[in-house]
C-alpha cells in the first residue's frame, strides 16, 4: 500500500479518529503483519504515534495521533524536538531507534481462540448421511471427531471413533444417529485462548462458537500443538536472537565501546537492535570480536534484516510471517550459536 507523503501524516497530528478510520487512510482493512509495522512506521518516521495504541483493541475504538514524546509523558516545548534526545549531547536520534523503541518488548493483547486457523474452519456431516459416509470422511481427513450439522447450521452432536467403538460393543444399530454423541465441549471464538487449554487437554477438542451461535471451527489438542509452533516461533526465534547476539558482544564491548553508541548505555544488555548495528558498523570495533571468516558488511545486512522482522513481530500479537522471513530468523539464529561462548555448554539455552 503507498504511505502517505510527510504532510499528510503530520497533518494527523491532533486528530482523533476510529482504529477503522485510521487504516484506511493506508487503504487497509485489517490490521495484520503488513499493515501495522506500516503505519507504525511511518507515523513514527514524522514523529507520531496514537493513544491509545491503534494495534490493540476494537476497530470502532478511537485513537488520539500525538507527538511521540507526549505518549510518553515528556511535554513537547520550544526547543525540544520530539526527534531531539532531550538535548543530552546525543545529538539527533535515529528514526528507526524510535520505532523500535516504540515497538516494545511483548505483544499488549492476550490471545484469543479466533486467532487459532483451525478456529475458522470445520469439516462436518449432515444428520441425514450414513454412518459409513462419516467414517469414511473421518478416515480421509486423518480426524478423529466430525461435528454433525444440519443445513441451517444447527448442530446435532458429534462422531468421534470412540462412539462408533461404543456402538460395538452395546450392540446397537449401526447408524449414524447410533454414533452421534452429546459428550464435547463449546467455547466461543472470541474466548481469551489459555483458559480453554485445559478443557482441550481434558476432551481432547472443542467446537468453536461463532458470535452468530454457528459453529465455525473445532480445535484439537493435535492442532494446538502445531498451531502454537506456528505462532510462537515468531516470538521465540528473535528473543534467542538477541539473548545470543548480546552474549557474544557482552563478552567484548565494554561501557566505553558502548557508550560511542548511546551515551546513556552502559551495557550491552541495554541496546536495542539498531544499536547494535551501529555498534558492529565500525572497523576497530568489529575486529574485537575475532570472527575472521565473517564479512561484517554481509552480516550486518543480515542483522539489520533480522531487525525488521523483530519489529514486524512485535507491532503485531499474531503475525503471519514470510517463509523467506521465518528462514532468515533460522540461519541467522544458527549462526550464533557457532559464535556464542556458552552454547555447548548451555545447548537448551
Amino acid at each position: 500500500m503507498p504511505t502517505p507523503d510527510d504532510a499528510v501524516l503530520k497533518s494527523l497530528e491532533g486528530v482523533t479518529l476510529s482504529i477503522r478510520d485510521l487504516l484506511s487512510r493506508w487503504g487497509f482493512r485489517v490490521r495484520d503483519h503488513a499493515s501495522v509495522p506500516q503505519i507504525r512506521l511511518d507515523l513514527t518516521s514524522v514523529g507520531l504515534t496514537t493513544v491509545p495504541d491503534f494495534a490493540t483493541g476494537p476497530q470502532d475504538v478511537e485513537v488520539e495521533v500525538v507527538p511521540i514524546g507526549l505518549k510518553h509523558g515528556v511535554g513537547v516545548g520550544v526547543g525540544a524536538g520530539v526527534g531531539t534526545d532531550d538535548g543530552d549531547g546525543d545529538g539527533e536520534k535515529d528514526p528507526a531507534d524510535a520505532a523500535e523503541e516504540a515497538v516494545g518488548k511483548f505483544p499488549q493483547t492476550a490471545m484469543r481462540v479466533h486467532d487459532l486457523r483451525c478456529a475458522d474452519s470445520v469439516t462436518s456431516i449432515t444428520p441425514d448421511e450414513t454412518l459409513s459416509v462419516a467414517m469414511g470422511r473421518m478416515a480421509e481427513f486423518g480426524y478423529s471427531q466430525l461435528p454433525v450439522i444440519d443445513a441451517s447450521g444447527t448442530l446435532h452432536g458429534v462422531v468421534t471413533w470412540a462412539s462408533i467403538a461404543h456402538i460395538h460393543a452395546t450392540g446397537r444399530e449401526m447408524c449414524l444417529a447410533s454414533a452421534i454423541s452429546g459428550e464435547y465441549e463449546i467455547v466461543n471464538a472470541s474466548a481469551h485462548l489459555l483458559p480453554v487449554l485445559p478443557t482441550i487437554r481434558e476432551h481432547e477438542f472443542v467446537l468453536v462458537r461463532a458470535a452468530d451461535g454457528r459453529v465455525t471451527g473445532i480445535v484439537t489438542s493435535a492442532d494446538l500443538a502445531g498451531e502454537f509452533g506456528t505462532v510462537a516461533r515468531p516470538f521465540f526465534t528473535p528473543g534467542e536472537i538477541e539473548r545470543r547476539l548480546r552474549r557474544c558482544l557482552g563478552r567484548v564491548y565494554d561501557d566505553s565501546d558502548v557508550q560511542q553508541v548511546h551515551k546513556r548505555r552502559k551495557s550491552v544488555d541495554e541496546l536495542m537492535f539498531g544499536e547494535y548495528i551501529r555498534l558492529l558498523d565500525d572497523e576497530e570495533r568489529w575486529a574485537k570480536l575475532g570472527w575472521p571468516l565473517v564479512d561484517r558488511d554481509h552480516f550486518i545486512g543480515l542483522l539489520g534484516r533480522v531487525k525488521n522482522v523483530r519489529n514486524t513481530v512485535m507491532h503485531f500479537n499474531a503475525p503471519a510471517l514470510r517463509p523467506e522471513q521465518l528462514d532468515l530468523l533460522d540461519s541467522f539464529v544458527s549462526m550464533l550459536r557457532l559464535y556464542d561462548p556458552d552454547y555447548r555448554a548451555t545447548s537448551t539455552a
